[in-house]
């Protein structure tokens, strides 16, 4: 370039101004083309977790017009965050737990009660392609009750180790959580005695030798404080027991592993650890 056509523009007493609108905008519609989702769906999960309505042409205004509010603006971004779950989609409602869950320990979802994370999460879904199966509770009913006994004895034939810790339905503390419960005496131990007798003998006595290796059943007799269900290392099911509430009707957690120590995980990891240590001979 010669020195002739060569100009020097000065800068001096010019200031740059971004266009925030068109960034806000940009930033919005990027959050949707990153998940893949439509501007229907888009605008279904914003109006989930923003709590007013949010409809799909409102949301083509905010990539192309208008500018998205901040609240919207910062729901986009923490969609964009938020990680696929690892064992099913999970509905829309439920994508706000899913998302703080993520933020948050390894927590990824949060149910009121357990007939309501048994409707996402089906106990078949849960159990059919896990190889290794740890649970410790009152009665398990979700394993018992929900579960086809003959697929148990399939997929431990196939592999699958189980080992299964129930409340002593003839020790003290059944008593005492019948009695918090409000059930008549001997109802929750009878509960307990039968899907006792359902994997000692309709499930283990109809084992393989090599097989019934794999399945093991123990009880405990102290204060019941969780219901714990942990599946290959990496995925937890936990149920506080609550005062006067039923099992079924309690907070139920749903928790990813996600750290090599510490987190939600290795705390009910440890729960069961040290029931099945401290388990009674049958």
């Amino acid at each position: 370039m010669s020195s002739e056509s060569a100009a020097v523009v000065p800068l001096h007493g010019r200031t740059y101004r971004p266009d925030f609108q068109s960034l806000a905008r940009g930033q919005f519609a990027r959050a949707r083309e990153a998940k893949g989702m439509s501007h229907e769906a888009f605008a279904e999960l914003l109006t989930t977790m923003l709590g007013w309505p949010v409809g799909p042409d409102t949301v083509k205004l905010w990539e192309t017009k208008s500018v998205p509010p901040g609240d919207a603006l910062a729901a986009a971004e923490l969609i964009v965050r938020q990680t696929p779950p690892t064992l099913t989609d999970v509905d829309p409602q439920d994508a706000l737990t899913q998302i703080v869950g993520d933020q948050f320990a390894d927590l990824s979802a949060v149910f009121a009660s357990r007939s309501e994370f048994q409707a996402k999460f089906p106990t078949s879904e849960l159990l059919d392609n896990a190889r290794e199966i740890r649970a410790c509770g009152l009665s398990l009913n979700m394993l018992c009750q929900t579960y086809s006994e003959a697929r148990l004895r399939e997929i431990i034939e196939n592999g699958t180790t189980l080992r299964c810790l129930f409340l002593d339905p003839e020790g003290r503390f059944i008593a005492e959580r019948e009695k918090e419960e409000g059930y008549p005496e001997g109802r929750l131990s009878a509960l307990t005695a039968m899907n006792l007798t359902i994997l000692q003998e309709r499930v283990l006595q109809r084992l393989s030798p090599e097989a019934q290796g794999r399945c093991e059943i123990g009880v405990y007799d102290e204060p019941i404080r969780f219901s714990v269900l942990l599946l290959d290392g990496q995925l937890c099911v936990a149920q506080p027991y609550l005062p006067d509430v039923r099992g079924i009707d309690s907070l139920t957690l749903v928790i990813r592993k996600r750290r090599v120590s510490g987190g939600l995980y290795a705390a009910f990891e440890q729960v069961f650890s040290s029931l099945w240590e401290r388990r009674l001979d049958q």
